[in-house]
């Protein structure tokens, strides 16, 4: 699933296409895709995209009142078309050779430039909702503060971490009603930076740790966003390029293989069902 980097990525290129751009047909492949009535979305037709942002790990297009919000979960993907280019973000059907719309398009937009965008994904867990202005204040206000943002402070930070004193500081870590946007590869890379096991108790944190952990969120998320997030088989960012932050990893997909910074062998359990990396020498 892409995390903050990647879709941040997404987001930022597809604002750079899409922004201003009038909507003049919606085609609904797939109702399991849609998260509102039918009739509610096809209202968006003609009207114009003012912006393309991010929340938490989901792509909001804004509509001037009401918003467009796209979750790609494990397997979705958007792909523009623009005249004779294609570019996408997501999981890499179009990598297969297949043709637009295919057998996984599940939602057409198209724009008053000749710009289609398509919906796709393979396992159907994906999904469309729009909503009003009231809802979407209801919708933000229910997810976690943003770690790139003012609003994530040290003192708040210590609030989260409060709260569960007794969860594994990972755990504490992915909980997005607390802090919005990270996901597995960066937990265990944020906590390898700050040179804490992923496995501690949030109560076993001295302060000092705690503010490691605070300072190293933002730093390898910036790093991410950075180079396009990170790619392994299955993601690519939207204009089709794999990310490359996978060539900054230090311990998240490199279990087996020698840490980067002392030579031992990084590791690797489950931890409340995820994979998770670590090296025993550099985190304490």
């Amino acid at each position: 699933m892409p995390e903050l980097p990647e879709v941040e990525t997404i987001v930022r290129d597809l604002d750079s296409k899409l922004k201003n751009k009038k909507i003049t047909a919606v085609q609904f492949l797939d109702k399991k895709a849609i998260q509102a009535p039918i009739k509610e979305m096809k209202r968006i037709v003609g009207w114009t995209v003012r912006a393309v942002r991010r929340r938490a790990k989901m792509i909001i297009i804004d509509l001037g009142g009401s918003f467009l919000i796209i979750h790609l979960k494990m397997t979705g993907q958007l792909v523009l078309k623009s005249g004779g280019k294609l570019i996408a973000g997501g999981h890499p059907i179009i990598n297969q050779g297949l043709e637009l719309p295919n057998k996984f398009s599940r939602i057409i937009f198209k724009f008053n430039n000749q710009t289609v965008l398509y919906f796709n994904d393979i396992r159907r867990f994906g999904w469309v909702k729009l909503i009003r202005e009231p809802d979407f204040l209801k919708f933000n206000q229910a997810l976690g503060v943003e770690p790139l943002s003012a609003d994530f402070t040290l003192e708040y930070f210590k609030q989260v971490l409060s709260r569960r004193p007794r969860t594994t500081i990972k755990q504490a870590l992915l909980e997005q009603k607390y802090i919005s946007g990270i996901g597995n590869i960066y937990a265990d890379e944020s906590l390898f930076l700050a040179g804490v096991k992923p496995f501690r108790r949030v109560k076993s944190l001295a302060p000092e740790e705690v503010k490691k952990i605070w300072r190293a969120i933002p730093r390898i998320l910036r790093l991410a966003i950075k180079h396009r997030g990170t790619s392994f088989s299955d993601y690519v960012d939207a204009r089709g390029r794999a990310g490359n932050f996978v060539k900054y990893l230090k311990v998240y997909g490199r279990a087996g293989e020698k840490c980067i910074k002392c030579g031992r062998l990084v590791k690797k359990m489950k931890l409340g069902g995820r994979g998770t990396h670590w090296c025993e020498r550099c985190q304490k």
